[in-house]
């Protein structure tokens, strides 16, 4: 259960896995932080409505447990509700488990490659029905497709409320530990040849990651006749200590928030106003990785960041007709960036005070229909992964990255059993960050694109249920178009490198009695450049075809059996590449997918 299985078949979010384990994947939405690896940004991730994200907008993805999650909601762009989330992609809100959902669990996995998961679950519910409690334990391993890719995560999490008549109050508390080997990006001649493979240098100097995080949270909600009011905290604090071929970067950082939210719904309005505010501290070692030599660990530099931000946004839904709703919604934010190298005079100082605004309109001609258009802003301030130069210690002047976003879409039933969404989209942005990168795939830095870039594209997905016989066929049909391209400067005119213009994913399954079976596919129809110069002739990312077939036995309500061959026809191929300014035909700008590989499970609810 990883966040690529979670969000397969949604169209316009992408999980791009670097090394197949249990390392952190690239997740973007609308090409938002798609050059943000190794550690992401772009998106407000979120756990019961708040913040996962550090106050600088990065994150560790992989210390979210999707099995722990009863849902995941996926806010796009505009359609984001939490005044933290400026980004263009939007945000992701992790619905956790409760004692009143679910009692316990156990669950084990077992696959190929060494992969093995245990989750064991309690929770419930008090006599009087006031608390609930549940405590969530999971344990993953995977030896790893390729060479040098082995990986270990252990988690605990847990959370306790309190519920009156018109009141809730949660706690939530998480411990994640991580550690990975990093394989390392290949060449396309080496993909072709043997995708497991890596390069000398990796076994020489042993790249990993270790991430350790503790997170703790609280919110409490409010319903008062028409009123609705929700305050949270939270506290973030992790260790990451990060092995590249070319450097070491060890890193703590502390992160605490909170939020303020009001809503009121009237006869002709529905107003809603929100403040937020959060801080971090980093600490940073950076130090040469020349293992073997007199060399190794000489200091690049020590470097502490602070950031603060400060949100406040205002907004209402204004039903012109019972189907149409007016939204207009206006956010302030002060954001500042302050980095210094210790025991030196070197620092860099930034802060912007900047709005975004949003306006859309949702129409329901139908109960079972919905139309909208938007208009939307987003401005996202850089990192400290950004502003720190891991390669040399240099400090980055960066501007945020503005954009303004033009959507429509819709979604609805065709019949009880056929469901469909599509959305069409396109953002202007300026001052885009655009990641370099050396011949072996290791960062060099990242500065604001001189001119416009434009991302454009189409969302759209069904699924359905058709009778069949004896049974049932479950369909699922996910299709995201893309179209990213540098509209001005030394590019103009060239394809993003590292953008998939084509992702298609489809499932279909049989549903009889007890049993669920059938094929999916994973399909890239078109070659993708690794190279803002679109040098697809020397080196590219090819298209592909991934075909797999999964299987479901639940013969009671509280156990299930499953089953997955994945890759069946062993395909070559890359999941993800790292996006150059040009290329050679010797650059490691690939990296492969996994070969054929089965997997089962088994779960028991009580």
């Amino acid at each position: 259960a990883t966040l690529h299985d979670a969000l397969d078949y949604q169209p316009g979010v992408l999980v791009q896995n670097f090394f197949g384990g249990i390392d952190q994947p690239r997740l973007n939405i609308r090409g938002s932080g798609v050059q943000s690896a190794p550690l992401a940004r772009g998106i407000l991730l979120m756990q019961d409505g708040l913040p996962v994200t550090d106050a600088d907008g990065s994150f560790h993805i992989s210390t979210l447990e999707m099995r722990d999650a009863r849902m995941i909601s996926v806010r796009r762009g505009a359609n984001s509700l939490n005044p933290q989330s400026n980004s263009l992609g939007g945000e992701l809100d992790l619905i956790s488990y409760t004692g009143r959902d679910e009692g316990g669990r156990l669950r084990y996995e077992y696959g190929s490659y060494g992969r093995e998961g245990l989750q064991t679950a309690f929770g419930g519910v008090s006599d009087d029905g006031r608390f609930d409690g549940r405590i969530n334990f999971t344990y993953d391993h995977f030896d790893g497709y390729r060479k040098h890719s082995s990986s270990q995560r252990k988690t605990v999490r847990g959370n306790f409320g309190y519920t009156a008549d018109n009141f809730e109050n949660r706690t939530s508390l998480n411990w994640t530990d991580l550690r990975f080997d990093v394989a390392g990006p290949v060449s396309e001649a080496v993909l072709d040849s043997d995708p497991t493979e890596v390069y000398p240098m990796v076994w020489l100097r042993d790249p990993h990651r270790n991430v350790e995080q503790f997170r703790a949270a609280n919110r409490s909600d409010w319903q008062i006749d028409n009123q609705r009011i929700s305050a949270g905290v939270w506290y973030i604090r992790t260790h990451d200590n990060f092995t590249t071929p070319a450097y070491y970067r060890f890193s703590q950082s502390h992160s605490e928030g909170m939020q303020l939210g009001w809503q009121m719904e009237t006869e002709p309005v529905s107003w809603r106003a929100a403040l937020a505010a959060d801080h971090m501290s980093l600490e940073t070692d950076l130090m040469q990785n020349r293992r073997g030599t007199k060399m190794d660990k000489t200091p690049i530099g020590k470097f502490d960041g602070k950031a603060d931000n400060i949100y406040a946004s205002a907004g209402a839904g204004i039903h012109l007709t019972p189907e149409l709703i007016l939204n207009l919604d206006l956010k302030a934010t002060h954001a500042r960036r302050d980095t210094e190298k210790r025991n030196s005079s070197v620092s860099l100082d930034q802060s912007w005070t900047f709005w975004t605004p949003k306006a859309g309109v949702i129409w329901r001609p139908a109960d079972n229909q919905r139309w909208f258009a938007n208009v939307s802003a987003s401005q996202e301030p850089a990192t400290f992964h950004e502003i720190i130069n891991s390669s040399d210690g240099r400090l980055t002047k960066l501007d945020p990255q503005k954009g303004v976003t033009f959507e429509i879409g819709g979604d609805g039933d065709i019949t009880e059993q056929l469901k469909w969404n599509v959305a069409l989209y396109r953002s202007f942005i300026k001052d885009e960050y655009i990641t370099t990168y050396d011949s072996e795939g290791n960062i060099t830095g990242v500065f604001n694109y001189a001119a416009k870039t434009r991302h454009q594209g189409l969302e759209a997905g069904i699924n359905g249920v058709v009778p069949a016989g004896p049974g049932d066929v479950e369909y699922k049909l996910a299709w995201t178009w893309n179209d990213f391209r540098f509209m001005g400067g030394e590019y103009n005119g060239n394809y993003i490198a590292g953008i998939p213009r084509n992702i298609v994913s489809a499932e279909v399954l049989y549903r009889i009695g007890d049993w669920r079976f059938g094929p999916n596919i994973h399909w890239a129809p078109t070659d993708m450049a690794v190279d803002h110069e679109n040098h697809l002739d020397i080196q590219k990312r090819k298209h592909y075809t991934v075909l797999g077939l999964r299987g479901t036995y639940q013969p009671a309500d509280n156990w299930s059996l499953y089953m997955s061959m994945d890759n069946l026809t062993n395909e070559h191929y890359a999941t993800t590449s790292v996006a150059n300014r040009s290329v050679t035909d010797k650059d490691s700008t690939l990296f492969p997918g996994m070969g054929f590989s089965v997997n089962g499970g088994i779960t028991y609810n009580f």
